[in-house]
């Protein structure tokens, strides 16, 4: 099967997750309408591979990185308006926000394509701090080694266990 990993950047809406954590996105909320119109107004919850997010799980354990497995938030905005926008989200446990996951998501499931975002904290928006491009730099290095080590998983690329975006 084919695979899809995103890898980037996120903001991080929960106190806990500091720069540098790695966030697995096992779902994606969102403010876009882009399902809504693909599912005449009704919603739909689109979701990661199980197969990569558990095998990005352990590529990410193993590397002794801080990861943390959840739901987040796809943004059509890069920045909102209303500045205290994040806290709804925040308060129901969405884990981070960024632009892209819950577009690859969707169209991974409807083409049936196993996807996964790997995302680094750049930002913690509950604290109001921000990556130094340095560190931003080693970040991704660490979330590209992830990734890669997702690739090559043998167990992975033989089936593994069942699941898929969707």
């Amino acid at each position: 099967m084919e695979r899809l990993i995103r890898v980037g950047t996120c903001g991080a809406l929960q106190p806990e997750l500091v720069i540098g954590d790695v966030v697995l996105a096992m779902s994606a909320s969102t403010d876009s309408h882009i399902n809504r119109l693909r599912f005449e107004g009704r919603d739909y919850a689109p979701t990661a591979s199980f197969d990569l997010l558990l095998g990005a799980y352990e590529a990410a354990t193993a590397r002794g990185m801080g990861v943390h497995v959840g739901g987040i938030l796809t943004s059509d905005t890069f920045y909102d308006d209303d500045p205290e926008g994040w806290r709804k989200w925040s308060a129901y446990g969405v884990l981070a926000i960024e632009m892209e996951t819950a577009g690859l998501y969707t169209l991974a499931a409807k083409y049936g394509v196993d996807a996964l975002s790997i995302l680094t904290v750049s930002d913690q928006i509950v604290r109001g701090k921000r990556v130094s491009p340095e560190r931003r730099e080693r970040g991704f290095i660490q979330m590209a080694e992830t990734a890669l080590d997702l690739a090559e998983s043998k167990e992975i690329q033989s089936g593994g266990t069942k699941g898929g975006a969707g």
